[in-house]
């Protein structure tokens, strides 16, 4: 496996654990894909190694006003 491989694998994996997380935590109504995307948009730097597109660098207050549901 190719370095560029590895860190979007690595990437991908620290992505899930906090998609789960926001399920387990915040709202255990979203569905994978949904924590997942928000787990993106939150930390974009793990997200443009995953995705390998650039990624907004100011989501983060949108995603928790929408994990604390204001």
């Amino acid at each position: 496996m190719r370095t560029d491989q590895r860190k979007a694998h690595a990437a991908g994996i620290d992505l899930w654990n906090i998609a789960q997380r926001y399920k387990r935590v915040y709202r255990s109504d979203l569905s994978d894909r949904m924590a997942l995307k928000l787990a993106i948009l939150a930390n974009p730097e793990l997200g443009e190694l995953y995705v390998g597109s650039p990624v907004r660098r100011d989501g983060m207050p949108e995603v928790k006003k929408f994990l604390l549901g204001e």
